[in-house]
């Protein structure tokens, strides 16, 4: 018998939490061991950012470093849970009635969102809580714009060629160099021209809006696991310096490097 957790409830040890109308945001911690987690269901549509420690999830989407972000519709059977020593993540979920009436067209399996928009409004909400300090408008706000990322996604990659493919992990696995739009499609054997369009067909971004989001979730990774300077933090990951890391993480997600290891710390 699969158990299905009311609206609010996780795996985890409230820290924090919002209520709001119709919608509720929480910071927890992830401290129910691996092992005692089991499938389960929730009657909520929910996202679930996690923003330290090691997040398994059978979401559909890629994988990839730095905070995993994944969207969960009511009643989806799943086992997402934290491997090691647990983690941080916030969760923000919508009341059944709610959601209905916000109209979306969201997926109806759980998906892992990557887009820097999607993982950057959550950060910002993440903030707002850990912070205590929000009024309500923004936290709404901040809610609703994540909502609907539920429902702007790009196409599934898995339907892309496989010399798009080979590019895209070129790409993840050289992020720290100076690459150009000519070095992945000569490696991937296409023309820049249509590389770049298939790119934006199927991944929704630019070549370069890629090369940037692999970066910034190395970058992610890296502080949350070691104490290294965000200086050394930056050439690691293909940064020209801390301030150039500094300017791009905020553009893209909301928040500075160290505000981001301040919530995951």
């Amino acid at each position: 018998m699969v158990a299905v957790f009311s609206p609010g409830r996780f795996y985890g040890t409230l820290q924090a939490e919002h209520l709001l109308a119709g919608l509720r945001v929480a910071h927890l911690a992830g401290t129910t061991p691996e092992h005692e987690v089991a499938e389960h269901g929730h009657d909520d549509a929910h996202f679930v950012l996690a923003t330290r420690g090691r997040y398994l999830t059978t979401a559909q989407g890629e994988a990839s470093e730095g905070p995993v972000l994944v969207f969960n519709p009511p009643d989806v059977v799943h086992r997402d849970r934290f491997a090691g020593d647990g983690g941080w993540f916030m969760a923000l979920s919508f009341e059944a009635a709610t959601w209905r009436d916000l109209m979306l067209r969201p997926s109806s399996d759980a998906i892992r969102l990557s887009r820097p928009s999607a993982v950057g409004t959550a950060l910002r909400l993440t903030r707002a809580v850990v912070a205590q300090d929000a009024c309500p408008l923004h936290l709404e706000s901040l809610a609703l714009e994540l909502a609907a990322q539920a429902e702007r996604q790009p196409v599934d990659a898995v339907r892309a060629p496989a010399w798009l493919r080979r590019a895209d992990d070129l790409i993840a696995d050289r992020r720290a160099e100076a690459l150009t739009v000519a070095d992945v499609a000569e490696a991937a054997g296409v023309h820049p021209v249509y590389l770049a369009r298939a790119f934006r067909r199927w991944l929704n971004c630019s070549p370069g809006d890629r090369l940037r989001q692999r970066r910034l979730e190395r970058a992610a990774s890296l502080i949350t696991r070691q104490a290294a300077h965000l200086a050394e933090v930056a050439a690691l990951s293909g940064f020209c310096d801390q301030g150039h890391l500094t300017r791009v993480f905020r553009a893209a997600w909301g928040v500075t490097p160290g505000e981001y290891r301040r919530l995951a710390a």
